[in-house]
């Protein structure tokens, strides 16, 4: 039989000893990542159950959960979306937005409630787009965006500041 020796005779008890320092953290950073992942899903529950609670106080005492100014009026559904739009128009003009198309899509009705489409197609400078988007969610009646898209617009050499090309699937709701 052969005997084996280390060169250095303290190499094992090194490597056992780094060995189990890097077990022991590896036992602490998954328990740690257990406990954020714990408590991320406790808040989400909570937060659940108060959107829950909000919807049923607002079930239980008869409303829709939009205050009557928040609904486009008109004779017909047709008259409310003009009217949606006529709000969008005006308040694109107002930053200096290029709006390019305005599509009327498809009306619908939900229950007791008419959904309002809009599609928008339009160009508008880098530093007012941030202004007509909060002016969008500001908006009274109320107009909801669905979708967003954004990419850079293509502009002349000559132009002075970047423009975003923007398109945005949008809504308002009235009532029947």
């Amino acid at each position: 039989m052969s005997d084996f020796q280390f060169a250095k005779s303290t190499a094992p008890a090194r490597a056992v000893y780094v060995a189990g320092i890097i077990g022991v953290t590896a036992l602490i950073a998954i328990g740690l990542l257990a406990l954020t992942g714990g408590s991320d899903r406790l808040a989400d529950r909570a937060q659940n159950r108060d959107i829950i609670a909000r919807a049923a106080a607002l079930s239980n005492r008869g409303q829709v959960g939009l205050a009557q100014d928040q609904f486009y009026t008109g004779d017909t559904p047709q008259l409310a979306q003009a009217a949606l739009q006529t709000n969008l128009q005006t308040l694109a003009e107002s930053f200096g937005i290029q709006i390019d198309v305005i599509r009327a899509d498809e009306i619908e009705q939900i229950d007791n409630m008419v959904r309002l489409n809009l599609t928008l197609n339009g160009v508008a400078p880098e530093e007012e787009l941030g202004e007509f988007l909060h002016g969008v969610g500001t908006l009274k009646p109320a107009v909801i965006v669905e979708q967003l898209s954004l990419r850079r617009a293509r502009t002349a050499r000559s132009e002075q500041g970047r423009k975003i090309a923007f398109q945005t699937r949008l809504y308002g709701m009235a009532l029947r």
